[in-house]
């Protein structure tokens, strides 16, 4: 039986913050994937118009309409040596800069695998300055699936699976849970099954579903269903990652919602139960494998302890090491301190689902030296810090800070000339990353695509004396168009550039003065709000 190793799981988180870069770059609107331009308020009449109407322009079927319509690209594969920003929240709450890192740099091939395990996206990568010989395969799922509705959900780039010719090593690492606004999202998912199609797979992780390959033992219906729509394609990534040669280990790992699907894939794999119907000669190189999963930050997957020893008698030996902060309520054990969160996760499990027992596999990790309290306990810095102090601890050996992992910024489109973008580095390297991270992450053809999203869904009541929207080809938007063409004009022009950025200050200073006016009006105060969240990245980018 394997040991946890807290140097391996600190470099599984690694792992994790890869497969959350390489999701967020699968995201046509990265730094509002979830229509939240509209800002903070209980009241969302602006946002639910917008998303009927994606859903319309993307003719969903009807039983797609409950999904929060996120706009991906899974027709191309992520470039690891890429950066991107992203942020799933709203109001004053952070961006995150992910930057390719050393794991990120060492990839030298990348490809992505269909849902159906086939390789139709439109390009394989391969990177030339790559420090390393790794190989990586993206892979696909669907995620907001219920009892109910098992075949439905949402699809979206589930992780990826990398493979180290040298080590002889494979690496699947599945993605966390993403949401927009945390509140709207728990009240929609756990009351109405809607929104957030991550968040409806979380929240119907007390709900059973038999899985006839464990003897009928009864998993969470939320973390399985998603794990079986990834199945296909996770084989195929296998596979492509490995090219037919030999592997002596193979880790699984994912943070949150990550570390659920993982349990489910090393659970799946290790018994012999996925090979052996997906792809049998594959089969027989992986069983020679040593087999261990690091869920970190991981909910349970399996309900009862009677499903747990049926579990037990398929895959023999648990080699799954559960890392987590004290106060995460996510984890859902008794280790996990009692809180406010903690006791009201236990009373609606009570009154919802009273006589089902969410239970554990493997050895829990308490990270003890991890001191914040719910949510902040859940996030992978909070994690990656208490990891460090453990490996000073066990291995008597010192890790510097790493501000390069996760880091924030606050960013604010309508703030001042310069003064937009604000965070507690040190250092030219991270301002470099970010500045290349923002170029990748928002163009002018998407800022004016969402852009008319919101257009086309306001209202045309008159209020006051503001001068309301009327279509999305009027004034406004050859504002935007003139805009970016003195972006063009600064690149291309340096004899002008001081005439030119004065221009551009003006544009931006008219595009705020519009937001302002329209703030009242949420509809259209986020058709300036997206527009002035390019211009203000751009204007970053070139260091004015």
């Amino acid at each position: 039986m394997a040991q946890p190793d807290i140097l391996t799981a600190l470099e599984m988180l690694e792992y994790c913050r890869f497969a959350y870069k390489s999701y967020a770059q699968t995201c046509r609107y990265p730094m509002d994937p979830f229509y939240e331009a509209h800002g903070e308020g209980f009241v969302q009449g602006a946002r639910d118009r917008v998303m009927a109407h994606v859903h319309k322009t993307l003719n969903t079927n009807a039983d797609s309409h409950k999904f929060d319509p996120i706009a991906y690209d899974l027709e191309n594969t992520p470039d690891p040596s890429k950066g991107v920003v992203y942020r799933g929240g709203v109001g004053k709450q952070p961006y995150i800069l992910f930057q390719p890192r050393k794991l990120d740099q060492s990839i030298c091939f990348a490809k992505g695998i269909d849902l159906e395990g086939g390789e139709d996206l439109e390009k394989c990568i391969l990177v030339e300055n790559a420090t390393g010989r790794l190989r990586c395969c993206f892979f696909q799922g669907r995620t907001g699936m219920t009892r109910t509705h098992p075949n439905g959900g949402w699809p979206s780039l589930f992780g990826a699976v990398v493979y180290d010719p040298i080590e002889e090593r494979l690496v699947i690492v599945f993605r966390g849970s993403r949401s927009g606004a945390g509140g709207r999202a728990l009240r929609q998912a756990l009351i109405f099954s809607q929104g957030s199609p991550d968040w409806i797979t979380d929240m119907n992780h007390l709900k059973e579903v038999k899985v006839p390959e464990f003897s009928n033992a009864s998993f969470s219906a939320g973390f399985w269903l998603a794990y079986e729509s990834c199945r296909k394609s996770l084989v195929g990534a296998i596979y492509e990652a490995m090219n037919s040669v030999r592997v002596k280990e193979i880790h699984f790992t994912g943070h949150s919602l990550g570390g659920a699907l993982a349990q489910c894939a090393y659970i799946d794999l290790a018994s012999g139960a996925l090979l052996e119907k997906h792809n049998k000669s594959l089969d027989k190189v992986v069983k020679k494998a040593t087999i261990s999963c690091y869920a970190i930050s991981a909910p349970p997957i399996i309900l009862g302890e009677d499903s747990k020893a049926k579990v037990e008698l398929h895959v023999g030996d648990m080699n799954v090491f559960h890392y987590f902060a004290p106060k995460d309520v996510v984890h859902d054990s008794s280790q996990v301190k009692y809180s406010v969160a903690k006791g009201a996760n236990e009373f609606i499990a009570l009154v919802t689902h009273p006589l089902t027992k969410p239970v554990h596999i493997g050895t829990e990790i308490p990270l003890t030296a991890c001191t914040a309290a719910f949510p902040d306990a859940h996030e992978p810095q909070e994690v990656f810090d208490g990891m460090l102090e453990l490996i000073k601890k066990e291995k008597h050996m010192g890790y510097p800070k790493d501000p390069g992992f996760w880091p924030t910024f606050n960013f604010d489109p309508t703030g001042k000339w310069n003064l937009s973008v604000k965070h507690d580095w040190n250092g030219d390297q991270l301002e470099k990353a970010l500045r290349g991270a923002l170029a990748n992450s928002v163009t002018s053809d998407g800022s004016q695509t969402l852009a008319q999203l919101w257009a086309e869904i306001v209202k045309l009541e008159t209020q006051g004396s503001y001068t309301q929207l009327k279509d999305t080809d009027g004034e406004v938007f050859e504002d935007f168009s003139e805009a970016c063409a003195l972006f063009d004009a600064v690149a291309v022009d340096p004899s002008n550039r001081a005439k030119n950025l004065e221009a551009l200050k003006k544009s931006r200073e008219d595009l705020i003065k519009s937001y302002s006016g329209a703030k009242n009006h949420k509809a259209s105060s986020s058709v300036y709000w997206v527009m002035l969240q390019y211009v203000t990245a751009r204007q970053y980018c070139l260091g004015a």
